[in-house]
Protein backbone atom coordinates (compact mmCIF):
# COMPACT_ATOMS: atom_id res chain seq x y z
CA UNK A 1 0.00 0.00 0.00
CA UNK A 2 1.54 3.30 -1.10
CA UNK A 3 2.40 5.28 1.82
CA UNK A 4 1.24 9.08 1.98
CA UNK A 5 3.50 11.17 0.32
CA UNK A 6 4.67 13.47 3.27
CA UNK A 7 5.76 10.71 5.08
CA UNK A 8 9.34 11.16 3.19
CA UNK A 9 10.04 14.53 4.60
CA UNK A 10 10.24 12.93 8.28
CA UNK A 11 13.62 11.99 8.94
CA UNK A 12 15.60 10.23 11.72
CA UNK A 13 17.64 13.03 13.49
CA UNK A 14 16.80 11.68 16.60
CA UNK A 15 20.04 12.26 18.93
CA UNK A 16 20.24 11.51 22.40
CA UNK A 17 23.78 13.22 22.79
CA UNK A 18 23.46 16.72 21.02
CA UNK A 19 20.92 19.37 21.57
CA UNK A 20 17.19 18.67 20.32
CA UNK A 21 14.22 21.34 19.98
CA UNK A 22 10.76 20.86 20.48
CA UNK A 23 7.46 22.92 19.64
CA UNK A 24 4.58 22.41 21.81
CA UNK A 25 1.58 24.21 19.64
CA UNK A 26 -1.29 24.84 21.65
CA UNK A 27 -5.03 26.79 21.56
CA UNK A 28 -3.12 29.55 24.18
CA UNK A 29 0.50 29.71 23.36
CA UNK A 30 3.30 28.21 21.56
CA UNK A 31 6.42 27.20 23.43
CA UNK A 32 9.77 26.16 22.05
CA UNK A 33 12.30 24.80 23.88
CA UNK A 34 16.12 24.34 23.43
CA UNK A 35 17.63 21.60 25.66
CA UNK A 36 21.21 19.28 25.86
CA UNK A 37 21.64 16.21 27.92
CA UNK A 38 23.05 16.66 30.93
CA UNK A 39 26.93 15.86 30.86
CA UNK A 40 27.64 13.91 34.07
CA UNK A 41 28.05 9.77 33.76
CA UNK A 42 24.59 8.07 34.21
CA UNK A 43 22.92 11.30 35.11
CA UNK A 44 18.57 11.30 33.69
CA UNK A 45 18.58 14.82 33.33
CA UNK A 46 17.77 17.08 30.72
CA UNK A 47 19.61 20.69 30.29
CA UNK A 48 17.09 23.71 29.32
CA UNK A 49 19.24 25.90 26.86
CA UNK A 50 16.57 27.88 25.51
CA UNK A 51 13.03 28.36 25.88
CA UNK A 52 10.56 30.43 23.88
CA UNK A 53 6.58 31.42 24.20
CA UNK A 54 4.18 33.18 22.38
CA UNK A 55 0.50 33.70 22.09
CA UNK A 56 -0.90 31.26 19.71
CA UNK A 57 -2.85 32.87 16.82
CA UNK A 58 -4.16 30.97 13.95
CA UNK A 59 -4.79 27.77 15.62
CA UNK A 60 -7.43 25.84 17.32
CA UNK A 61 -7.92 22.79 19.17
CA UNK A 62 -4.49 21.38 17.63
CA UNK A 63 -5.54 22.82 13.69
CA UNK A 64 -4.35 25.84 12.12
CA UNK A 65 -6.88 28.38 11.22
CA UNK A 66 -5.07 31.01 9.62
CA UNK A 67 -1.95 29.90 8.20
CA UNK A 68 -0.37 33.22 7.95
CA UNK A 69 -0.67 33.95 11.90
CA UNK A 70 -0.06 31.01 12.93
CA UNK A 71 3.28 30.96 10.75
CA UNK A 72 4.13 34.01 12.57
CA UNK A 73 3.32 32.85 16.23
CA UNK A 74 5.37 29.68 15.57
CA UNK A 75 8.49 32.32 14.22
CA UNK A 76 8.37 34.59 17.13
CA UNK A 77 8.28 31.66 19.79
CA UNK A 78 11.64 29.74 17.92
CA UNK A 79 13.21 32.84 17.89
CA UNK A 80 13.25 33.82 21.22
CA UNK A 81 13.77 29.85 22.03
CA UNK A 82 17.06 30.69 19.89
CA UNK A 83 18.43 33.77 21.27
CA UNK A 84 18.25 32.21 24.99
CA UNK A 85 20.15 29.06 23.85
CA UNK A 86 22.42 31.22 21.30
CA UNK A 87 22.17 29.01 18.70
CA UNK A 88 20.10 28.68 14.98
CA UNK A 89 17.15 25.88 14.92
CA UNK A 90 16.93 24.00 12.14
CA UNK A 91 15.17 21.08 13.28
CA UNK A 92 12.00 20.14 15.49
CA UNK A 93 9.67 17.67 17.48
CA UNK A 94 6.35 18.73 17.25
CA UNK A 95 3.25 17.84 19.82
CA UNK A 96 0.19 17.05 18.16
CA UNK A 97 -3.03 17.66 19.97
CA UNK A 98 -5.94 16.88 16.98
CA UNK A 99 -9.21 16.17 18.46
CA UNK A 100 -9.63 13.38 16.03
CA UNK A 101 -6.82 11.07 17.06
CA UNK A 102 -7.76 8.17 17.20
CA UNK A 103 -6.19 4.91 19.86
CA UNK A 104 -6.83 1.42 18.94
CA UNK A 105 -5.23 -1.61 20.59
CA UNK A 106 -4.20 -4.15 17.91
CA UNK A 107 -3.25 -8.27 18.95
CA UNK A 108 -0.72 -10.02 16.29
CA UNK A 109 0.65 -13.30 15.94
CA UNK A 110 3.91 -14.27 14.72
CA UNK A 111 4.85 -18.15 13.93
CA UNK A 112 8.22 -19.42 15.84
CA UNK A 113 7.88 -23.02 14.74
CA UNK A 114 10.30 -23.32 17.60
CA UNK A 115 12.89 -20.80 16.80
CA UNK A 116 13.47 -17.99 19.12
CA UNK A 117 12.58 -14.68 19.04
CA UNK A 118 14.69 -12.38 17.25
CA UNK A 119 14.83 -8.58 15.57
CA UNK A 120 13.70 -9.86 12.24
CA UNK A 121 10.32 -11.91 13.50
CA UNK A 122 9.66 -8.69 16.13
CA UNK A 123 9.75 -6.01 12.74
CA UNK A 124 7.62 -8.89 11.25
CA UNK A 125 5.14 -9.18 13.95
CA UNK A 126 5.19 -4.44 14.70
CA UNK A 127 4.32 -4.39 10.62
CA UNK A 128 1.13 -6.44 11.08
CA UNK A 129 -0.17 -3.71 13.89
CA UNK A 130 1.35 -1.19 11.34
CA UNK A 131 -0.92 -2.81 8.34
CA UNK A 132 -3.94 -2.49 10.45
CA UNK A 133 -4.36 0.49 10.86
CA UNK A 134 -2.04 2.24 7.74
CA UNK A 135 -3.87 4.53 5.55
CA UNK A 136 -3.65 7.33 2.93
CA UNK A 137 -6.35 9.02 5.29
CA UNK A 138 -4.22 8.66 8.35
CA UNK A 139 -0.79 9.33 9.77
CA UNK A 140 0.79 7.15 12.20
CA UNK A 141 1.96 8.74 15.13
CA UNK A 142 2.79 6.12 17.44
CA UNK A 143 2.90 2.24 17.56
CA UNK A 144 3.94 1.05 20.77
CA UNK A 145 4.23 -2.82 21.89
CA UNK A 146 1.98 -3.30 25.36
CA UNK A 147 2.99 -6.61 25.79
CA UNK A 148 4.71 -9.72 24.63
CA UNK A 149 3.75 -13.12 25.34
CA UNK A 150 5.44 -16.58 23.99
CA UNK A 151 2.16 -18.78 23.44
CA UNK A 152 -0.53 -18.62 26.15
CA UNK A 153 2.64 -17.59 28.61
CA UNK A 154 2.56 -14.68 30.77
CA UNK A 155 3.46 -11.30 29.82
CA UNK A 156 7.12 -10.37 29.34
CA UNK A 157 9.28 -7.42 28.53
CA UNK A 158 11.53 -8.62 26.04
CA UNK A 159 10.83 -11.61 24.43
CA UNK A 160 14.31 -11.63 22.55
CA UNK A 161 15.94 -15.11 22.67
CA UNK A 162 12.68 -17.02 23.75
CA UNK A 163 11.57 -19.94 21.84
CA UNK A 164 8.27 -21.34 21.20
CA UNK A 165 5.25 -21.42 18.58
CA UNK A 166 3.90 -18.33 18.26
CA UNK A 167 5.01 -14.79 19.18
CA UNK A 168 1.81 -12.78 20.74
CA UNK A 169 2.20 -8.94 20.55
CA UNK A 170 -0.41 -5.85 21.78
CA UNK A 171 0.17 -2.97 20.65
CA UNK A 172 -1.30 0.70 21.03
CA UNK A 173 -1.48 2.76 18.12
CA UNK A 174 -2.22 6.52 17.61
CA UNK A 175 -3.43 8.06 14.49
CA UNK A 176 -4.00 11.12 13.58
CA UNK A 177 -6.44 12.34 10.17
CA UNK A 178 -3.77 13.18 7.09
CA UNK A 179 -5.27 16.67 6.03
CA UNK A 180 -5.09 18.66 9.73
CA UNK A 181 -1.28 16.77 10.08
CA UNK A 182 -0.87 18.07 6.35
CA UNK A 183 -1.48 21.37 6.70
CA UNK A 184 0.47 21.66 10.29
CA UNK A 185 3.20 20.35 8.45
CA UNK A 186 3.60 23.06 5.58
CA UNK A 187 2.87 26.08 8.22
CA UNK A 188 5.92 25.10 10.08
CA UNK A 189 8.14 24.37 7.06
CA UNK A 190 6.98 27.90 6.19
CA UNK A 191 8.50 28.68 9.04
CA UNK A 192 11.74 27.45 7.56
CA UNK A 193 12.01 24.41 9.97
CA UNK A 194 11.89 20.67 9.49
CA UNK A 195 9.76 18.20 11.24
CA UNK A 196 11.86 15.29 12.75
CA UNK A 197 9.01 13.40 14.31
CA UNK A 198 5.20 13.95 15.15
CA UNK A 199 4.26 13.74 18.70
CA UNK A 200 0.81 12.93 20.40
CA UNK A 201 0.52 15.74 23.09
CA UNK A 202 -1.23 13.64 25.82
CA UNK A 203 1.56 10.98 25.68
CA UNK A 204 4.09 13.97 25.89
CA UNK A 205 2.81 15.19 29.04
CA UNK A 206 2.40 11.65 30.33
CA UNK A 207 6.26 11.12 29.57
CA UNK A 208 6.99 14.58 31.27
CA UNK A 209 5.13 13.67 34.78
CA UNK A 210 4.35 10.24 35.43
CA UNK A 211 7.12 8.37 38.09
CA UNK A 212 7.87 4.90 37.26
CA UNK A 213 5.61 3.38 39.96
CA UNK A 214 2.49 4.75 38.54
CA UNK A 215 3.26 3.56 35.02
CA UNK A 216 3.70 0.68 36.25
CA UNK A 217 0.37 0.13 38.79
CA UNK A 218 -1.58 2.33 36.48
CA UNK A 219 -2.09 5.93 36.08
CA UNK A 220 -4.19 8.16 33.73
CA UNK A 221 -2.61 11.92 32.63
CA UNK A 222 -5.03 14.39 32.05
CA UNK A 223 -3.88 17.29 30.40
CA UNK A 224 -6.29 20.56 30.86
CA UNK A 225 -5.10 22.37 27.96
CA UNK A 226 -6.55 25.75 26.56
CA UNK A 227 -8.60 24.08 23.39
CA UNK A 228 -8.61 20.64 24.17
CA UNK A 229 -8.09 18.39 27.20
CA UNK A 230 -6.14 15.25 26.12
CA UNK A 231 -5.23 12.00 28.27
CA UNK A 232 -3.16 9.07 28.36
CA UNK A 233 -4.11 6.03 30.23
CA UNK A 234 -0.79 3.60 31.78
CA UNK A 235 -0.48 0.06 32.61
CA UNK A 236 2.55 -1.86 33.34
CA UNK A 237 4.38 0.50 32.20
CA UNK A 238 2.75 1.60 29.06
CA UNK A 239 0.56 3.98 27.19
CA UNK A 240 -2.75 1.43 26.67
CA UNK A 241 -5.15 4.14 25.42
CA UNK A 242 -4.94 7.96 24.27
CA UNK A 243 -7.78 10.03 23.49
CA UNK A 244 -8.40 14.23 22.89
CA UNK A 245 -11.69 16.08 23.80
CA UNK A 246 -12.80 19.40 22.27
CA UNK A 247 -13.05 21.06 25.26
CA UNK A 248 -10.66 22.98 27.85
CA UNK A 249 -9.74 25.87 30.00
CA UNK A 250 -10.75 28.29 27.24
CA UNK A 251 -14.38 27.15 27.72
CA UNK A 252 -14.00 28.44 30.98
CA UNK A 253 -12.83 31.80 29.81
CA UNK A 254 -15.86 32.27 27.40
CA UNK A 255 -17.99 30.83 30.18
CA UNK A 256 -17.04 34.01 32.84
CA UNK A 257 -16.98 36.19 29.65
CA UNK A 258 -20.70 35.28 28.29
CA UNK A 259 -22.37 35.14 32.21
CA UNK A 260 -20.50 38.31 33.16
CA UNK A 261 -20.73 40.22 30.42
CA UNK A 262 -16.80 40.93 30.31
CA UNK A 263 -14.40 41.12 27.90
CA UNK A 264 -12.39 37.65 27.62
CA UNK A 265 -9.11 39.15 28.38
CA UNK A 266 -10.40 40.69 31.69
CA UNK A 267 -12.09 37.39 31.86
CA UNK A 268 -8.93 34.90 31.65
CA UNK A 269 -7.16 37.17 33.83
CA UNK A 270 -10.64 36.91 36.33
CA UNK A 271 -10.24 32.84 36.24
CA UNK A 272 -6.12 32.54 36.95
CA UNK A 273 -6.51 35.36 39.86
CA UNK A 274 -9.75 34.57 41.74
CA UNK A 275 -11.13 31.41 40.07
CA UNK A 276 -11.69 28.18 42.34
CA UNK A 277 -13.18 24.82 40.96
CA UNK A 278 -14.21 23.95 44.78
CA UNK A 279 -16.32 25.83 46.95
CA UNK A 280 -14.97 24.98 50.50
CA UNK A 281 -13.02 28.11 51.03
CA UNK A 282 -13.18 31.35 53.17
CA UNK A 283 -11.93 33.58 50.69
CA UNK A 284 -14.71 32.45 47.77
CA UNK A 285 -17.02 35.46 50.02
CA UNK A 286 -14.61 37.96 48.87
CA UNK A 287 -15.25 40.62 46.43
CA UNK A 288 -13.68 41.07 43.19
CA UNK A 289 -14.16 44.09 40.87
CA UNK A 290 -15.57 43.23 37.10
CA UNK A 291 -15.86 46.05 34.39
CA UNK A 292 -18.62 45.40 31.94
CA UNK A 293 -17.93 45.05 27.94
CA UNK A 294 -17.46 48.76 26.35
CA UNK A 295 -17.30 50.44 29.91
CA UNK A 296 -14.23 52.54 30.38
CA UNK A 297 -16.34 54.63 33.19
CA UNK A 298 -14.87 53.24 37.04
CA UNK A 299 -18.24 54.19 38.11
CA UNK A 300 -19.58 51.35 36.18
CA UNK A 301 -17.29 48.93 38.07
CA UNK A 302 -19.17 45.71 39.39
CA UNK A 303 -18.56 43.46 42.70
CA UNK A 304 -18.85 39.87 42.69
CA UNK A 305 -17.94 37.51 45.30
CA UNK A 306 -15.57 34.78 44.21
CA UNK A 307 -18.57 32.01 45.09
CA UNK A 308 -20.05 33.23 42.01
CA UNK A 309 -17.15 32.58 39.79
CA UNK A 310 -16.49 29.23 41.19
CA UNK A 311 -20.17 28.60 40.09
CA UNK A 312 -19.59 29.18 36.81
CA UNK A 313 -16.15 27.29 36.83
CA UNK A 314 -17.44 24.54 38.11
CA UNK A 315 -20.17 23.19 35.67
CA UNK A 316 -17.39 23.26 32.74
CA UNK A 317 -14.63 21.43 34.74
CA UNK A 318 -17.70 18.67 35.87
CA UNK A 319 -18.34 18.65 32.37
CA UNK A 320 -14.82 18.13 31.09
CA UNK A 321 -13.78 15.04 33.70
CA UNK A 322 -17.40 13.22 33.35
CA UNK A 323 -16.46 12.96 29.40
CA UNK A 324 -12.60 11.35 30.85
CA UNK A 325 -14.48 9.02 32.77
CA UNK A 326 -17.47 8.23 30.42
CA UNK A 327 -14.48 8.19 27.29
CA UNK A 328 -12.22 5.65 29.39
CA UNK A 329 -15.91 3.53 30.69
CA UNK A 330 -16.61 2.66 27.12
CA UNK A 331 -13.41 1.67 26.16
CA UNK A 332 -11.78 -1.98 26.04
CA UNK A 333 -8.90 -0.88 28.79
CA UNK A 334 -11.56 0.43 31.67
CA UNK A 335 -10.62 -2.68 34.03
CA UNK A 336 -7.09 -1.63 33.54
CA UNK A 337 -7.58 2.01 34.91
CA UNK A 338 -5.59 2.60 38.29
CA UNK A 339 -6.28 4.38 40.90
CA UNK A 340 -4.05 7.24 40.46
CA UNK A 341 -4.97 10.27 38.36
CA UNK A 342 -2.11 13.38 37.36
CA UNK A 343 -3.65 16.70 35.90
CA UNK A 344 -1.14 18.65 34.04
CA UNK A 345 -1.90 21.53 31.65
CA UNK A 346 -2.97 25.32 31.94
CA UNK A 347 -6.23 24.19 33.82
CA UNK A 348 -4.55 22.15 36.48
CA UNK A 349 -3.36 25.33 37.54
CA UNK A 350 -6.92 26.26 38.90
CA UNK A 351 -7.06 26.39 42.52
CA UNK A 352 -9.37 23.32 43.48
CA UNK A 353 -9.26 21.41 40.30
CA UNK A 354 -7.36 18.61 42.15
CA UNK A 355 -10.57 18.63 44.54
CA UNK A 356 -12.93 18.35 42.27
CA UNK A 357 -11.02 15.53 39.95
CA UNK A 358 -10.98 13.63 43.02
CA UNK A 359 -14.57 13.77 43.68
CA UNK A 360 -16.18 13.30 40.14
CA UNK A 361 -13.54 10.29 39.10
CA UNK A 362 -12.97 8.71 42.40
CA UNK A 363 -9.29 8.58 42.48
CA UNK A 364 -6.49 10.16 43.99
CA UNK A 365 -5.18 12.72 42.39
CA UNK A 366 -2.07 14.70 42.49
CA UNK A 367 -1.04 18.26 40.01
CA UNK A 368 1.82 17.19 37.86
CA UNK A 369 5.15 19.61 36.93
CA UNK A 370 7.73 18.45 34.62
CA UNK A 371 10.53 16.58 35.67
CA UNK A 372 14.21 15.50 34.86
CA UNK A 373 14.67 18.68 33.79
CA UNK A 374 17.73 20.92 34.81
CA UNK A 375 17.80 24.83 34.12
CA UNK A 376 14.15 25.42 33.57
CA UNK A 377 12.73 29.24 34.29
CA UNK A 378 10.65 28.83 37.28
CA UNK A 379 7.88 30.89 34.93
CA UNK A 380 7.74 28.08 33.09
CA UNK A 381 8.41 24.69 35.06
CA UNK A 382 3.99 24.43 35.96
CA UNK A 383 1.60 22.07 34.43
CA UNK A 384 1.38 24.26 31.75
CA UNK A 385 4.49 23.54 30.29
CA UNK A 386 4.28 19.67 30.82
CA UNK A 387 3.73 18.49 27.12
CA UNK A 388 6.43 20.88 26.05
CA UNK A 389 8.83 18.79 28.26
CA UNK A 390 7.58 15.78 27.79
CA UNK A 391 8.84 16.20 24.78
CA UNK A 392 12.15 16.86 25.16
CA UNK A 393 11.98 14.04 27.33
CA UNK A 394 10.33 11.73 24.52
CA UNK A 395 13.50 12.88 22.08
CA UNK A 396 16.23 11.80 25.17
CA UNK A 397 14.53 9.08 26.83
CA UNK A 398 13.18 6.89 23.82
CA UNK A 399 10.48 4.47 24.81
CA UNK A 400 11.17 1.39 23.85
CA UNK A 401 15.12 1.68 23.53
CA UNK A 402 15.69 -1.35 21.78
CA UNK A 403 13.63 -0.35 18.77
CA UNK A 404 15.59 2.17 17.93
CA UNK A 405 18.64 0.24 17.92
CA UNK A 406 17.11 -2.13 15.41
CA UNK A 407 15.80 0.70 13.29
CA UNK A 408 19.71 2.12 13.63
CA UNK A 409 21.01 -1.16 12.58
CA UNK A 410 22.50 -0.90 9.19
CA UNK A 411 23.12 -4.52 8.75
CA UNK A 412 19.62 -5.69 9.98
CA UNK A 413 17.83 -2.85 7.95
CA UNK A 414 20.27 -3.43 4.85
CA UNK A 415 17.95 -6.06 4.40
CA UNK A 416 15.10 -4.15 5.47
CA UNK A 417 15.02 -0.58 4.52
CA UNK A 418 11.53 0.35 4.64
CA UNK A 419 10.96 -1.16 7.67
CA UNK A 420 13.51 0.66 8.99
CA UNK A 421 12.05 3.88 7.60
CA UNK A 422 8.69 3.01 9.62
CA UNK A 423 10.62 2.08 12.82
CA UNK A 424 12.49 5.39 12.75
CA UNK A 425 9.20 7.86 12.02
CA UNK A 426 6.89 5.95 14.57
CA UNK A 427 8.87 4.65 17.41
Amino acid sequence: MNQPVHHQQFASRLNRTGPVAVLDIGTSKIACIVAYPVAEQGSALMQIKGVGTYASKGFRAGMVTDMEAAEKSIRAAVEAAERMAETTIENVLVGISSTALQSQTYNVTEPLNGYAVDDEILASALLQARDKCASEQVELLHAIPVSYKIDNGPNVQDPRGMHGDMLRVTTHVMTAPITPVRNLLLCIEKSHLTVDRLIATPYASALSCLVEDEADLGATVIDLGAGTTGFTVFFEGAPIYTAILPIGAHNITTDIAQILNIPVEQAERLKMMHGSAWSDSTALHENVNILPIGENDPSQIQAIDRAQLTQIIRPRLEETFELVREKIENSAISQFVGRRVILTGGGAQLTGVEDLATQILEKQVRRGRPMRMAGLPEAVSGPAFAASTGLVTYAYKRPNDYLYQISNNAGFWGRFGQLGNWFKRNF
